[in-house]
Order: structure tokens, then C-alpha cells, then sequence
């Protein structure tokens, strides 16, 4: 719906509260009405904000708990977060099956092969790699290798990847199954 520009008008509050108290005696003129009227969709067309809102789905769908980062959660001062391009995170796949790999020569308080000072600790979040074949329709697997860092030379030691991984993240099966589901 188009609106025509309405014209400038001063508004004065007195003269405003004039009108308002002689029309709860009699009945209001035309010009006081239409004044009245004419302020009244101005401040109605000030008060419309001037973008499209839309309600997010997060307000109004529960959401299950995530075991998403904390770093991928919204800013709470309302901060936008660099884009993705497109990109699925780990923490994105639910339904994948999850492979925890331990390092093979280090554990948690050895110390540590490079500065032989420093113990080696568990790191909070591992290395997560994800691994998509083409079963139907498509199944996802992550493999979490352990990641433990030096506290004397900050040094930090990942689990190597399993041969069973691949190298590619989507199996020859996965892109054939994809294009079947298309």
C-alpha cells in the first residue's frame, strides 16, 4: 500500500490539548478533527520501524541442547559472527557416529618430547575430522583425535588420523548418492 507524503505541518501540544479537552465537552469541529487526525498518523507512520523484523524460529521453537562450541554461539551484544560460507562445523553433524582417538605415544601428564621440561595435557576440544559415505541416504562419522598440549612451551600434540578415515571428506558413494537424491 502506497502512502502520498503528507505535508509539513508544526504540531503545537498546547493547541493539541485544546482540541482533546474541547471534544470530551462537544463535539469536535472538522479542521480540529482532521488536525487531530493528521497528527496522529504521523506519529503512527514515526513509530513503524524501518526494516522488515521477522520473529527467529530460536524465540519461538525450544531448542534442544547443543554440544556446539560456545564460539559459534551469537555475541549477547547482538554482534555478528563472520560468515561460514556455506560450511557445516562438526558440531553440526548429530547423528554421526563418533570415533574418539587416543594418541598413541603421549598421555595426559608425560612429559613433554619437544622442551622435556613441561607436562603434556588434555586440550578442552579435540581435532574433529567428519568423514561422509553414501549408505542410504548418507551416514557421517567424526573422529575426535585427542589433542594434548605442552604447559612449559605450549607445544600441542594431535593424535594422528586412522587409515580407515580416508583422505577426502565425502567418499566416491557419498557424491554418487547425493546426485541420485537430487
Amino acid at each position: 500500500m502506497k502512502t502520498t507524503p503528507r505535508p509539513r505541518i508544526d504540531v503545537n501540544l498546547e493547541e493539541l490539548d485544546q482540541i482533546i479537552d474541547g471534544g470530551m465537552r462537544a463535539p469536535l469541529s472538522e479542521s480540529d478533527g482532521e488536525k487531530l487526525k493528521t497528527v496522529l498518523h504521523i506519529l503512527a507512520e514515526r513509530a513503524k520501524p524501518r526494516w522488515r523484523t521477522t520473529e527467529k524460529t530460536c524465540a519461538v521453537l525450544p531448542q534442544p541442547p547443543s554440544s556446539e562450541p560456545a564460539a559459534e554461539q551469537p555475541s549477547p551484544k547482538g554482534e555478528r559472527q563472520p560468515a561460514g560460507h556455506g560450511r557445516n562445523g562438526a558440531a553440526r553433524f548429530t547423528g554421526a557416529r563418533t570415533v574418539t582417538v587416543a594418541h598413541k605415544t603421549l598421555h595426559p601428564g608425560d612429559a613433554c618430547p619437544e622442551c622435556g621440561v613441561g607436562k603434556v595435557y588434555r586440550q578442552k576440544e579435540s581435532k574433529t575430522l567428519v568423514r561422509i559415505i553414501g549408505r542410504p541416504p548418507l551416514e557421517a562419522t567424526r573422529y575426535e583425535m585427542e589433542r594434548l598440549r605442552c604447559n612449559g612451551c605450549g607445544e600441542v600434540f594431535t593424535a594422528a588420523e586412522l587409515a580407515e578415515a580416508g583422505a577426502e571428506k565425502y567418499d566416491e558413494t557419498a557424491a554418487a548418492m547425493i546426485a541420485q537424491l537430487r
